[in-house]
């Protein structure tokens, strides 16, 4: 995962992207929100979990996810105190996605013990 520099008034790229989060260990990123707090909630895809990160780049804990092919979290709900989930099939067999998977291109609920932020307006 990179981070960029934004322009404050514009929200767009102002300079290079730098390496941010460098993910070790099963599986790896995909889709990731952040919370009211700042935390960086990110799918770990092939992992089957959400992994929460800080501002300094610090694995905080992970939600398990019922499908190892996690892919892409949103905070739902009136006070977006609910994590979506949703997972995927892709490059699975057939005995890996019955039989160990099951339950692969689902979408989940989490309950994420955080207050997730709406998503802002963007203008292409």
């Amino acid at each position: 995962m990179y981070r960029v520099p934004v322009d404050a008034a514009s929200g767009l790229p102002i300079g290079d992207p730098v390496p941010f989060i460098a993910h070790r260990g099963i599986g790896g990123l995909d889709g990731a929100v952040v919370d009211a707090d700042g935390l960086i909630w990110n799918a770990r895809w092939g992992g089957g979990c959400v992994d929460v990160y800080d501002s300094t780049a610090r694995r905080l804990c992970s939600l398990r996810v019922p499908a190892s092919q996690s892919s892409c979290p949103a905070f739902i709900g009136r006070d977006l105190s609910r994590l979506l989930v949703t997972s995927a099939w892709q490059g699975m067999d057939e005995t890996h996605a019955c039989g160990r998977d099951p339950d692969h291109g689902r979408t989940f609920i989490l309950e994420a013990r955080a207050r997730g932020r709406s998503e802002p307006d963007v203008k292409l």
